[in-house]
């Protein structure tokens, strides 16, 4: 994307629930079943909550084993991650990958 959209598209955007979104595409580009997040019908778990529209700001963690950086990197790694999550356009949502094998 080269720039933030306008309020008037996230409110467009807001309209409409991420299941919604994601079986629609499954019907219009049958290719994607089964590629990426979920092969079963996507549901709403709580629909009587508004969905929520954001710039997804990413990260991976991993609990299983003790970080093998030293105290002060493992800060400047925290300290760069949240960093991370205030720069850019808002509203942000933050998306963490789990990357432990558990």
């Amino acid at each position: 994307m080269s720039g933030p959209v306008s309020d008037e598209v996230l409110a467009a955007l807001r309209a409409l629930d991420t299941p919604t979104v994601c079986n629609a595409l499954e019907v219009v580009a049958p290719e994607r079943r089964g590629y990426g997040y979920t092969i079963s019908p996507f549901f709403a778990p709580r629909p009587h909550l508004e969905p929520i529209v954001g710039y997804a700001r990413t990260g991976k963690i991993r609990a299983q084993t003790p970080p093998t950086a030293d105290a002060d990197a493992s800060t400047r790694i925290r300290l760069a991650y949240y960093e991370h999550i205030g720069e850019g356009p808002g509203p942000t949502i933050t998306v963490i990958e789990d990357i432990d094998e558990i």
